[in-house]
């Protein structure tokens, strides 16, 4: 029988419980240790489940807490795009995106941790993190704001080094100060590399970092 006010049934409500169970079991374990650290057994004990109802839900624990992490990740793109709701220009895009990560490391370093370990986004090619930054790096090269060497090149280099910026500011718990001098002078690096001139790169980022990382 379905119920009136949720239109679904005891069982499936039930369900329900289990997969939120999963995945905050799945979330908190993430945040103590890598998904290869962890077992399915610990997984489903911090649950509080049956193990054969997480098969119910998942395949294996890869799947789990790629879910968990993939969650995060959406939350933090859906800043992204907030942030560049009115920004035209691909440089300022592209680093407002990267800052944006760098923020969500400050202010929810727990969080970003669990998204990390998660999953390997940073080597999947259709994530949906690369296609935006795909989109900024094609736009800019096609406004002539980028050179055309940065092509598929360049997204490695956004991601690399965005991720790698984000696991800093996690492990050595940075201050939004230190975050932001981290972000001006790497990113304006990457700037510098698709073919701006020094002055104008560091003063996008600076100008981006302290809009978002200090703001």
């Amino acid at each position: 029988m379905k119920s009136v006010k949720t239109g679904i049934t005891a069982r499936e409500a039930q369900s329900l419980r289990i997969r939120d169970s999963l995945l905050r079991a799945c979330a908190d374990l993430l945040f103590e240790q890598p998904i290869d650290a962890i077992t399915i057994n610990e997984i489903v004990q911090r649950a509080g489940v049956a193990k054969g109802s997480f098969y119910n839900h998942f395949p294996d624990k890869e799947a789990l807490a790629s879910t968990v992490s993939e969650a995060i990740l959406t939350e933090v793109e859906s800043r992204v795009r907030k942030s560049n709701e009115n920004v035209t220009d691909p440089a300022y895009r592209m680093v407002r995106g990267m800052c944006t990560h760098m923020q969500f490391a400050v202010s929810d370093p727990h969080r970003t941790t669990v998204m990390l370990r998660g999953h390997d986004w940073i080597s999947a090619g259709v994530h949906q993190l690369h296609d935006s930054v795909r989109q900024d790096v094609s736009d800019g090269i096609a406004a002539g704001r980028f050179a055309p060497r940065c092509d598929e090149v360049g997204v490695l280099q956004i991601i690399g080094t965005g991720y790698f910026c984000t696991i800093k500011v996690v492990d050595e718990r940075l201050s939004a100060e230190q975050a932001n001098d981290l972000a001006t002078r790497a990113f304006s690096l990457i700037l510098c590399g698709f073919g701006l001139e020094e002055e104008e790169a560091v003063r996008i980022v600076a100008d981006s970092a302290r809009d978002i990382i200090r703001g």
